[in-house]
């Protein structure tokens, strides 16, 4: 390890570094938004490539651990105020307390010296790693003027893309711990400022080490499992989404400010309602109190409900024990309750109650900052949230690994749960976003990606021929059927995303039983699809030695379960996989229009969000017109499918003006 600390190292450094094709870099951060990389400040960054390792300090506060010392108690500040003696019993023993020591830190480089010397290597072609390199490449952007140049190479990726199943365990501990059974020192990188120079010099140098340990370990199984293809295209929209969320979407605040008074009154009217329905007044954010209304027969004053999802702690005791099921092993969540809609005032009055509630808290307090209320186990607890809006914009975190069917996830906020925008809360949450002055939104949507990858990947005769002709294929599925428009989008969507009898009578307002005959007519009028979906479960099954699901760009989805003795576990697992072949293929479909869409439009315009199959760009007015139809080729323009990727584009000012 070699600490960097004076010009002539520097530029060694440099000199050395630009001799290689690739390298790991990793940055350590602080201040009081050490977690956010457009406002932390970069205090260490480490480099290392094959037989060296560098860590370059900048500011740190603390040189070598002396002593800790423990506060004083009252007992002992009393005694120093009368010049008495202190004992040990005169100081505080709470560990929690206690300050560590240290000696003066050694000179170090200033950042901008660091970084006025890093960038031309940043900026080279030289292919740069990291775990969470998005995180390391965002936070150094705004010292060298811009994101640096790829190739990019992460390794937290590379580890999903090889096996999805990790997708709850891809810190790099996680990954050092699966890869060569090495256990990282841990707690030093939350809080830097709290340790010595040492200590935080050799946790930074570890860091990049094994970063690129772990890199030179699985680029050499991406080739083996040809994955190479699928990490590049994950590295090219690496570089989209970096510079998506730097760019950040403008919000109108007195818009947001107006929403969450019409919210406030609106939960309080659901909340009005739900106790005249139930005849009396419960915690409608309590989870057993909800389970006794609903579900207690109505001879002890209950709903009398027949509920049929099982929670998680329900299962276990059903079927680890056993034992009858009683009220309170059935869950009262959102799609648990989906089952009576339509059938009990209640259960849509909560689920009414449930939605707004959700707009509240996922978008309107944390886009706006303030006191939200959190009720676990029947207890509330006010919570004060800040405001993620900065300077104006929302800064949304776009996860690529947050769904094992390649999907995109989003937080801080989570845009994938915007309602529908037919709805007039989803529009509300939609016309928050603008333009800002003397721009234009170019909103581009998908027209029915799925139902396409299923015609085109089926190859069913119908379908493809409908969507060759420019016809709409809910009305031709509805008429082949002799079933309305909306029947027919509801089947075939269904299979795509693996919803069941339940669901697709409850969308249409039928039994379960005419569900299911319904499902059996289109599987005899479009035999070519459930034909493909057995093609696709028995491919599935084969695959060795786990089997796995593989979309149009060969990602995987493991699925040990498809050789499950257990029918429901199963049967499970045959619907993820048909699904994710369809939505995961749909997800490679959106990604390679993002690429081609940041490549194509004009140099002032940028993407700013993506919500499923729907990019949001925004672009200056004079080059609102030349942008929308970059977007429009780089979405049509893949020839992926027998049949037309086609792509709605509007130019609008606010997102929900869209639809």
């Amino acid at each position: 390890m070699n600490i960097i600390t004076t010009e002539s190292q520097l530029k060694e450094l440099v000199d050395f570094y630009s001799t290689v094709t690739s390298f790991a870099f990793d940055v350590e951060t602080v201040g009081a938004h050490r977690g956010d990389p457009r406002q932390n400040i970069v205090s260490w960054i480490a480099l290392a490539t094959d037989g060296r390792v560098d860590v370059i300090p900048m500011g740190h506060p603390n040189g070598e651990f002396v002593r800790e010392e423990y506060p004083l108690l009252a007992s002992g500040r009393a005694k120093v105020l009368k010049g008495l003696e202190l004992r040990p019993t005169d100081y505080s023993k709470n560990v929690k307390k206690v300050e560590r020591i240290f000696d003066a830190p050694p000179p170090q480089l200033t950042r901008g010296e660091v970084f006025a010397a890093l960038k031309p290597l940043l900026m080279s072609d030289k292919v740069k790693v990291g775990h969470n390199l998005k995180f390391d490449l965002q936070s150094v952007s705004k010292y060298i003027g811009g994101l640096p140049a790829g190739p990019y190479a992460c390794t937290l990726n590379a580890s999903f893309i090889l096996d999805s199943q990790n997708k709850n365990s891809l810190g790099l501990d996680d990954c050092l711990k699966r890869e060569f059974n090495y256990h990282m020192v841990k707690g030093v990188g939350k809080e830097v400022e709290k340790y010595s120079f040492t200590e935080v010099a050799t946790y930074a140098a570890l860091d990049a080490e094994w970063t690129w340990k772990l890199w030179l370990r699985l680029s050499g199984r991406l080739d083996a499992d040809d994955l190479r293809g699928l990490f590049n295209l994950e590295m090219d929209i690496l570089d989209v989404i970096c510079n998506m969320e730097l760019r950040g979407a403008h919000l109108d605040v007195e818009e947001l400010k107006a929403l969450k008074v019409s919210l406030d009154q609106q939960l309080e009217e659901a909340k009005a309602n739900i106790y005249v329905i139930a005849g009396k007044a419960f915690n409608i954010n309590s989870v057993p109190e909800k389970q006794k209304v609903l579900y207690s027969p109505k001879s002890v004053g209950g709903r009398g409900l027949k509920p049929r999802i099982l929670t998680e702690a329900g299962k276990k005791r059903v079927e680890g024990q056993g034992a009858a099921p009683t009220i309170s092993d059935y869950s009262v969540s959102e799609p648990a309750l989906e089952i009576f809609k339509g059938k009990d005032a209640l259960a849509d009055a909560l689920i009414n109650y449930s939605e707004l509630n959700k707009l509240m808290t996922t978008y309107v307090m944390p886009y706006l900052g303030g006191e939200v209320t959190r009720t676990l186990l029947g207890k509330a607890k006010v919570v004060a949230k800040k405001s993620l809006l900065l300077d104006g914009k929302i800064h949304t975190d776009f996860v690529q690994y947050g769904a094992e069917t390649g999907r995109f996830s989003s937080r801080n906020p989570n845009l994938q749960n915007v309602p529908a925008p037919h709805t007039s809360n989803g529009k509300a949450v939609r016309n928050l976003f603008l333009a800002p002055e003397g721009h234009k939104l170019i909103v581009a949507d998908y027209s029915q990606i799925e139902p396409r990858v299923i015609a085109s990947f089926s190859g069913d005769r119908i379908m493809c021929n409908a969507y060759n002709n420019g016809e709409d294929i809910y009305t031709t599925i509805g008429d082949t059927m002799g079933i309305d428009r909306k029947a027919g989008k509801v089947l075939v969507l269904s299979l795509a995303y693996g919803v069941g009898p339940d669901k697709i009578a409850t969308s249409i307002g039928c039994s379960v039983g005419e569900a299911k005959e319904l499902l059996d007519t289109f599987s005899r009028k479009f035999p070519s699809v459930p034909r493909y979906k057995k093609q696709v479960v028995a491919e599935s099954r084969r695959r060795a030695p786990i089997p796995y699901a593989l979309t149009y760009l060969k990602r995987r989805r493991y699925l040990p379960d498809l050789r499950s003795n257990v029918l429901w576990e199963r049967s499970r697992a045959e619907r993820q996989a048909f699904n994710t072949v369809i939505q995961g293929s749909a997800a490679d479909l959106i990604k390679l229009a993002m690429i081609r869409a940041h490549r194509l439009i004009p140099n002032g315009a940028g993407l700013i969000l993506t919500v499923h199959d729907e990019l949001v760009t925004v672009a200056p007015e004079e080059l609102a017109d030349e942008t929308a139809a970059a977007i429009r080729e780089a979405m049509e323009g893949i020839k992926a499918l027998q049949i037309p990727l086609l792509a709605d584009v509007k130019i609008v000012n606010r997102w929900g003006e869209a639809k």
